[in-house]
């Protein structure tokens, strides 16, 4: 007794599916393996500056910038602005002031002259009178941008002059002078 043809055809194809299911389960075995790293932080820095006295680390404030203070005489203000944060800064700044009284031809005190050190010299960065910001850059001006690094200092000096026209209303009075420095990270598309 042979095997008949239905039997053999279905011996084939039992053959086949067993075949197919091999080749198929051995085409999708693979290995495979996950990593998972947690914990991975980004700080940020800090951007903080202060106004110092010249070559110290005592705050500038509340000083006596001269006495007995002449028409048509000039004064010298020195001060140093201290990068104590962690970034690199540009620096701007303006001098303000007001009298103890209530001048009637104007308050007669301008900024002459803003002057940084070099390492050997005073560099003229703008000559005046300086009205509202000066800029810690070759030209005192909002270009190319002097860059302080953090732990550094800008040291600056300011020529403020007493008005050669200051009449009798100014004698035996005070001026009061406000400095203001304003540090930005140094990126070119970072806006004071």
């Amino acid at each position: 007794m042979g095997i008949n043809i239905n039997s053999k055809i279905l011996l084939s194809v039992a053959s086949i599916a067993a075949a197919a299911a091999l080749v198929i389960g051995a085409t999708f075995a693979f290995f495979s393996d996950t990593e998972t790293s947690t914990g991975n932080t980004l700080g940020t820095g800090t951007l903080t500056i202060d106004i110092l006295d010249q070559n110290a680390d005592s705050d500038f404030g509340s000083e006596t910038l001269g006495t007995n203070w002449q028409p048509g005489e000039e004064r010298l203000v020195n001060f140093d602005v201290k990068n104590t944060g962690s970034l690199p800064i540009n620096l701007r700044g303006f001098a303000t002031g007001s009298w103890n009284f209530s001048p009637s031809a104007g308050d007669k005190v301008s900024v002459t002259k803003v002057e940084a050190w070099n390492g050997s010299s005073w560099s003229t960065l703008a000559t005046g009178p300086v009205t509202g910001y000066f800029y810690y850059s070759p030209d005192g001006t909002n270009n190319f941008l002097y860059e302080v690094a953090a732990g550094d200092r800008a040291q600056l000096q300011l020529t403020v002059e007493l008005d050669s026209s200051a009449g009798d209303e100014f004698q035996g009075k005070t001026f009061t002078a406000t400095l203001q420095a304003e540090g930005k990270q140094t990126n070119d598309s970072t806006s004071w």
